[in-house]
């Protein structure tokens, strides 16, 4: 069975034709300009009207996979453009789960794709892991908190985007906000050029002075509501590699039309669907368990994310090794899915991060 067809199938019918039609018309006619550095935010904002980025906000097994398979339907064609939809996504889930009604003001907007954001959380989860210090900090003033730091890479931003944080108080505590980007206090800098995802809106995020108000914070102890989240955060994650390994098998199918020698390689097109339609069917289990706040649970989700990962780095490179000088030229699609493959697996948790994490064990 086709991908699309196995997508369609966990999509309700009306937006499973919709995002497909965005992917395929508006989308693919553009992959060149956005693996260049253009943002898509037009196109985001058209999935997001599709009913994209608002199946999870229930926060059913259901409403995750959806959001997933919609995600892989994108990441099929662009990486980019996967990636940003799953930091909307992200925020989506974070607002509604939050602990406080305030920022889900919010939630509306982001989840119709009428507003856009970013995560914010990829220090955050890092300094839970003991890998890095949280980047801000801050201290109770008036009605909020005053917040100070520096976040290196947001993505999904743009003046007027929203993005949430996690910032250290004095005493210890952790507190989760919502910032908005491109103000005075809460600037956004382009510092760096990347060999892919360049068209994602990845900013470094600098914090001066800034103040967070009480109907901003999502929750007043991060501590306890990243374990709600984390497990979902992840398992989003993984419309991204299944996307671009459903993506790849196509590339590769399509070029070895006629030729003796493409079914030679150890890893072709069909091994590359199996294994995706089997970790598509343990993303299907994991979610079930996502609510579940134990360590177990959590290092199960990571070594599906992990799986995923290995999947999307050997999927891309055996299409370059079928493409062979072919796919070494610059503007080649297999170097380009190459590219993007190497993010899935140093995205937080990057490969890194999860191989830590499942050696210090339970």
């Amino acid at each position: 069975m086709a991908a699309s067809a196995r997508i369609a199938e966990s999509l309700p019918p009306d937006i499973a034709g919709i995002v497909a039609g965005i992917v395929r018309e508006r989308l693919r006619p553009r992959l060149g300009a956005i693996d260049a550095g253009a943002y898509p935010d037009d196109i985001l904002r058209a999935l997001g009207a599709a009913g994209a980025y608002g199946h999870h906000v229930d926060g059913t097994a259901a409403g995750l996979l959806a959001a997933i398979d919609a995600m892989t339907e994108a990441g099929q064609a662009c990486l980019s453009t996967a990636f940003c939809m799953w930091c909307q996504d992200a925020l989506v889930w974070y607002l509604a789960r939050g602990d406080e009604a305030g920022p889900r003001r919010h939630l509306a907007a982001l989840a119709a794709g009428a507003a856009l954001g970013g995560t914010g959380l990829s220090n955050p989860m890092k300094a839970f892991s003991g890998i890095e210090p949280l980047a801000l900090q801050g201290e109770r003033a008036g009605d909020g908190y005053r917040v100070r730091g520096r976040l290196p890479w947001v993505s999904n931003l743009g003046p007027g985007h929203r993005f949430a944080g996690i910032l250290s108080l004095p005493d210890g505590r952790r507190v989760m906000g919502l910032f908005e980007a491109g103000g005075e206090a809460v600037s956004i800098a382009a510092n760096a050029r990347f060999v892919a995802l360049e068209g994602t809106g990845t900013y470094t995020v600098m914090i001066r002075d800034g103040h967070l108000a009480d109907e901003d914070v999502i929750t007043h102890d991060a501590a306890a509501f990243v374990p709600r989240i984390r497990n979902g955060f992840v398992l989003l994650q993984a419309g991204m590699g299944l996307g671009l390994a459903r993506g790849v098998a196509a590339l590769m199918r399509e070029d070895s039309g006629g030729r003796a020698n493409a079914a030679f390689l150890p890893l072709g097109p069909e091994a590359i669907e199996a294994r995706a339609d089997a970790l598509r069917a343990r993303v299907a289990v994991s979610a079930q368990a996502h609510t579940q706040t134990d360590r177990a649970t959590f290092l199960e989700t990571l070594r599906l994310r992990l799986d995923i990962s290995w999947l999307a780095l050997e999927a891309a490179q055996a299409a370059m090794l079928q493409f062979g000088a072919r796919g070494y030229l610059e503007g080649a699609e297999a170097f380009r899915r190459l590219r993007e493959a190497q993010f899935v697996a140093i995205v937080t948790p990057s490969v890194k991060h999860i191989t830590t994490e499942l050696a210090r064990g339970a």
